[in-house]
């Protein structure tokens, strides 16, 4: 009878801790619905990407400043190493991240390969279909969305033409891996091959090739084409110096580029593009839409961008018609 007694009482001395376990648990997710965590990884530090990233933070600051919920932003940059974006990525995952916002497509498809629960907004990118991201931009129908870095190729190489009416072969410099550089060059040499330009492709695989390429081009080209490529916008203050040195134009599809080393572009508003990435966060967010019918977009405001001294080195005039 005792030991019956003993028996019973231990039962119900597990239930009720069990009990109180479960509700003290329960209590604190409740407590925790007004804490959002999100998870922020970027490929490399550049103009470009940190202009998308302090858009996103700034609409979501914009957007949570007034409300009862606190975000919780844990940034990451994976300093242009593809196994850093790998790593970040699994932290994210494990860490249980209410949404992942990715800027750049290596970090992007490091996160999509990890996890189809966990939202995954990304931002930067230039092909998100030949990235393997989606395969649909209007329905996604998958845990993906976000904004599409697409700069206006057929303008940039008509503004080239424009500048220098005399160029004949153009050289295409980018990186070999990035899928984003391979598309754009895909439009550029569609535009070039309608205005009877010559062209070649100028690949490299990492930064440490590209003093050599373009050297190995100064007498083969008359001017050069960049698209928005990680490697070379990490590396355009030594491709400024040759261009410089031997008197060689480059073109490039980035503000920050052209800032550095470049000549003249029309540029996406990289701010811009952050808000709507953060816009598509908040939506998936707060139950908005399901991110599985939001569809990525490209941004429609571009800004015209020169690089004076650039311009005054090479010797070349911007042609009234452009200015104006």
């Amino acid at each position: 009878m005792k030991r019956n007694i003993i028996i019973i009482s231990v039962i119900l001395l597990v239930f009720i801790t069990t009990f109180s376990i479960s509700k003290a648990n329960n209590v604190s997710k409740i407590k925790n619905k007004n804490i959002i965590n999100i998870g922020i990884s970027q490929m490399i530090e550049h103009d470009a990407l940190d202009l998308i990233y302090k858009g996103i933070v700034d609409e979501l600051n914009k957007y949570y400043k007034s409300s009862n919920k606190k975000i919780v932003i844990d940034y990451q940059n994976a300093q242009g190493e593809q196994a850093n974006c790998n790593t970040i990525a699994q932290k994210f995952v494990n860490d249980k991240n209410d949404i992942i916002i990715a800027i750049g497509t290596p970090s992007a498809q490091s996160v999509v390969n990890l996890t189809k629960d966990i939202p995954v907004i990304v931002s930067g990118i230039g092909d998100p279909i030949g990235a393997r991201l989606v395969t649909n931009l209007n329905k996604p129908n998958v845990n993906v969305t976000g904004t599409i870095n697409l700069p206006p190729i057929e303008k940039q190489i008509d503004l080239m033409h424009k500048l220098l009416p005399n160029a004949k072969k153009i050289g295409l410099l980018y990186c070999s891996s990035e899928i984003n550089s391979i598309y754009q060059i895909k439009l550029a040499k569609e535009k070039l091959d309608s205005l009877g330009l010559e062209y070649v492709d100028l690949t490299v695989a990492n930064a440490n090739e590209i003093n050599q390429m373009m050297l190995s081009a100064v007498n083969k080209v008359d001017a050069i084409f960049s698209p928005t490529d990680n490697i070379i916008a990490n590396s355009m203050a030594n491709v400024a110096m040759i261009e410089e040195s031997e008197k060689l134009p480059v073109v490039c599809a980035d503000a920050g580029m052209t800032k550095i080393g470049g000549t003249v572009t029309y540029s996406v508003d990289y701010y811009d593009m952050g808000i709507l990435t953060a816009k598509k966060a908040i939506e998936v967010l707060e139950g908005i839409k399901d991110i599985k019918n939001i569809p990525l977009e490209t941004v429609d405001s571009y800004n015209f961008v020169v690089n004076t001294n650039m311009i005054k080195t090479l010797g070349l005039t911007i042609p009234e018609d452009i200015l104006k």
